[in-house]
């Protein structure tokens, strides 16, 4: 059993809106975590339609409108939202990364919900967004590649056009159509085919940091240091390791090194290693033969058990004690067809 097997129903919002309040009132009951406002009304008797397909975990949405939309992110959410933009435009804005993204019509790109964050999508707009917790994100890409996911998942503004963009949008829009008409016992069963067939597509064609690290392991232009630092602590995961060490085994100071990582994998040399000794605990753990969670946490040196189990969830999504129950639930299913 799967922790991403995905149960889609009905759509989860679907609704055409005629006024300002409509729409204001709509968008806040299917987008709970957005405070939205629309700009003044152009005459036109339908100002929004919307349509959303809800995956359990995950979910397609589709919009198109007359007005003009803003909303400003209530909260922070671990997930990402790919935006397809058809007609219009999309702007974020996020003020405490002082980052912002523009989204021109026939582009696509990755946006993270941040709390705080500003969203401006311009009158006359349409497109599609596919929204996906990091979580799925990590596992999927870790059972699909066989590598640990080092580098956060970012896609800039990118045209998809053609190409494997291409493919993914039309794979996201033939299960939007699909889905919202399937009947209720096909459902389960296209809604898991066309998470792993989207998620693959992703991972195969975008965005180009990841597909570098699938197809290469690593960056190509990445130095010589980095990837001499990650070998050592791939070498060293169950041995307690110092950035001091780090440092020593590239040849540079540790300053040097923090700036190294933060560019090339966005994260700091004592948070990829964190991620590698996770990715070799949920490896272990997906065997099903993990007797106990407490030992294998301190095995790749995470000294305190519950520190491990919520870095864990947050990586994977379950408990590493329910991810090993549905680990050794499959191998006693594989065993009896086996038999």
């Amino acid at each position: 059993m799967s922790a991403f097997t995905c149960n889609i129903g009905p759509p989860a919002a679907s609704f055409d809106s005629c006024s300002t309040d409509a729409a204001v009132r709509d968008l806040s009951a299917a987008e709970p975590n957005w405070k939205w406002t629309v700009s003044t009304a152009t005459g036109q008797s339908r100002l929004l339609t919307y349509r959303k397909q809800s995956i359990e975990l995950c979910s397609i949405s589709s919009a198109e409108h007359s007005v003009g939309l803003e909303a400003l992110s209530r909260r922070d959410l671990d997930r990402i939202r790919l935006f397809f933009v058809v007609t219009g435009g999309i702007e974020f804005s996020d003020r405490l990364k002082r980052k912002a993204r523009q989204i021109s019509a026939s582009q696509v790109a990755s946006v993270c919900e941040n709390k705080g964050q500003r969203l401006t999508i311009h009158p006359f707009s349409s497109w599609l967004a596919y929204s996906v917790p990091h979580s799925a994100l990590r596992q999927h890409f870790e059972d699909l590649t066989g590598s640990p996911y080092l580098q956060a998942f970012d896609l800039p503004p990118t045209d998809f056009g053609m190409g494997g963009a291409q493919a993914l949008y039309q794979i996201l829009r033939q299960a939007e159509r699909e889905l919202g008409t399937s009947a209720p016992q096909e459902t389960s069963m296209l809604a898991r085919a066309y998470q792993q067939l989207a998620l693959t597509k992703l991972f195969m064609r975008l965005p180009h940091n990841l597909v570098d690290a699938f197809r290469h392991g690593t960056l190509p232009d990445a130095p010589r240091q980095l990837v001499r630092v990650e070998a050592f602590m791939r070498e060293h995961l169950s041995n307690p390791i110092t950035l001091q060490q780090l440092a020593h085994a590239a040849g540079c100071s540790p300053r040097v090194l923090q700036r190294m990582f933060l560019r090339y994998r966005g994260c700091s040399p004592m948070g990829v290693l964190c991620n590698l000794r996770l990715a070799a605990a949920h490896r272990e753990i997906k065997t099903g033969n993990v007797s106990s969670i407490t030992d294998l946490a301190l095995r790749f040196q995470f000294t305190n058990p519950g520190r491990f189990s919520t870095l864990y969830k947050g990586a994977y999504g379950l408990s590493p004690s329910c991810s090993s129950r549905f680990a050794r639930s499959d191998g006693h299913k594989h065993e009896k067809y086996d038999l």
